[in-house]
């Protein structure tokens, strides 16, 4: 019983958390979910590795999954995501099954092979969108608010051009969510720990890497 009653606390805060994120991080905070409807837009939908046989993962499929319901306009579809811990590059693979599954047109769908983190799937896919009228991050919800904050950091003139995707419906995936959740939150803790190093002067700055060395490894 009281396993059962910590399972349903820990999908419950898990569900807040995703939910609280999707609507975090764009152009116009006060209007989210009214972006504007003109214009071109990309979907950048954020890489993961696909299970060792080559075969998607269920967090590819997620978001890609996420990504077809996310496009509204005309425009192009980013997979960014290299080989990092597979022969096949993810963004090789996750757009193989957009296509072939999903049915995202072939024309439509751009692959951004040599990002390793979610900084680099961020600043690798910044010359493939920067003309766009608007921009949507694709992933979790909690992964994608932390990437829209890695776009207003590398590029703060884009920043006003985020539109909401798709990614948050209520028990979705929730298995997903709870991991992931998980993840992002220890993200946060490690990247507040060293801020508070800097601060206390526990750590010399002059010895640290570049930021966007330090933001790639969060």
């Amino acid at each position: 019983m009281v396993g059962a009653v910590a399972g349903l606390v820990t999908v419950a805060a898990s569900e807040a958390l995703h939910h609280r994120a999707s609507r975090r991080g764009f152009g116009d905070e006060s209007g989210w979910d009214t972006a504007g409807s003109d214009g071109t837009e990309a979907v950048v939908v954020l890489g993961y590795p696909s299970r060792p046989d080559g075969s998607t993962h269920p967090l590819q499929r997620w978001r890609c999954r996420i990504a077809a319901r996310s496009m509204h306009q005309d425009g192009i579809v980013v997979f960014t995501g290299g080989a990092v811990r597979r022969k096949q590059a993810e963004a090789d693979v996750m757009a193989r099954y957009a296509c072939d599954v999903l049915g995202i047109p072939a024309g439509r769908i751009v692959t951004e092979t040599r990002a390793r983190s979610t900084w680099q799937n961020i600043e690798f896919s910044i010359p493939l969108i920067e003309h766009a009228d608007r921009i949507r991050v694709v992933s979790d919800p909690m992964h994608a608010a932390r990437a829209r904050r890695y776009l207003r950091i590398q590029r703060p003139d884009l920043a006003t051009r985020l539109a909401p995707a798709a990614d948050y419906r209520l028990l979705e995936q929730w298995w997903l969510k709870v991991p992931t959740a998980a993840h992002e939150l220890a993200a946060v803790a490690r990247r507040r720990a060293g801020r508070m190093l800097v601060r206390t002067g526990r750590v010399d700055t002059t010895t640290m890497p570049t930021p966007v060395t330090t933001m790639a490894s969060a």
